[in-house]
């Protein structure tokens, strides 16, 4: 008897909880964001930014937007190796094996991945404003761009994730998936838009996946003048990269041969 749904998240909930790379990739978020939060605080609670209006806002967005950042590759990182390990060492043989409609462990997995995306930014948030808090006094503000920060930081990540496992899926290597996250995000994007801007295909460039993300996180910010997406068309723009990638690792996954 085929496992239920129900079971094939227990199975893929406790199979990441097994392996150490949850943990692993989890800390350096929490470390970075919360240590980019200390820093930035301090100063905003220094002398050094009187001059400048809102300080402790920009203090604030400044840390959170660091804690973001890396939580989003950390987790794009995650999702890359944890769809692709057991397919790389030959495991998933046996998973299908105990459970043939590959389609439910896929959904599974990618349900898990952006559980654990979600969480990702969810504790790495709270690390940074517990860490502004501490270090910059006043410098948490109550103010509705910073819980929207938090938020849309949380939806963002958990998407990355997906799209990581996406990409793990598709290869069906963690190295290669994982290189090919880590070289995009913080290099390989900023290159192919300083190429496709030059050529004046600034248009192009708005739509790629770094770029979908940095405008929903920029969701106050005007579009006149600059190369962001208006909030609503980046989400729709992002959702449909993590559907894309992510339904082209289904499918190939579905149709990979296994030994």
């Amino acid at each position: 008897m085929s496992p239920t749904a129900g079971g094939l998240l227990r199975s893929e909930i406790r199979r990441v909880g097994s392996l150490r790379s949850w943990w692993a990739l989890g800390l350096p978020p929490v470390l970075i964001g919360g240590f980019a939060s200390a820093v930035y605080a301090a100063i905003a609670s220094s002398d050094a930014l009187t001059g400048v209006d809102d300080a402790n806002r920009v203090a604030a967005l400044i840390g959170l937007y660091v804690t973001v950042g890396v939580s989003v590759l950390f987790a794009a990182v995650f999702g890359a190796v944890h769809a692709a390990t057991d397919l790389r060492h030959g495991a998933a043989s046996t998973t299908f094996l105990a459970a043939p409609r590959r389609g439910q462990v896929v959904a599974a997995r990618i349900l898990v991945s952006a559980a654990v995306g979600a969480a990702y930014a969810v504790v790495s948030v709270l690390v940074s404003v517990a860490s502004l808090a501490l270090f910059g006094g006043n410098t948490v503000v109550d103010d509705g761009l910073v819980i929207a920060v938090c938020l849309l930081g949380i939806v963002v990540s958990a998407l990355w994730c997906v799209l990581g496992c996406g990409l793990g899926l598709l290869t069906g290597s963690p190295a290669i998936a994982a290189i090919v996250v880590v070289a995009w995000l913080p290099i390989g994007e900023l290159v192919v838009i300083a190429v496709l801007s030059g050529i004046g295909a600034e248009a192009v460039a708005a739509l790629l996946p770094g770029a979908t993300t940095v405008a929903i996180m920029a969701a106050d910010k005007g579009t006149d003048g600059d190369m962001l997406l208006p909030f609503s068309a980046a989400v729709i723009g992002l959702l449909l990269w993590t559907i894309g990638i992510a339904g082209a690792g289904w499918l190939r996954t579905t149709r990979r041969d296994v030994t």
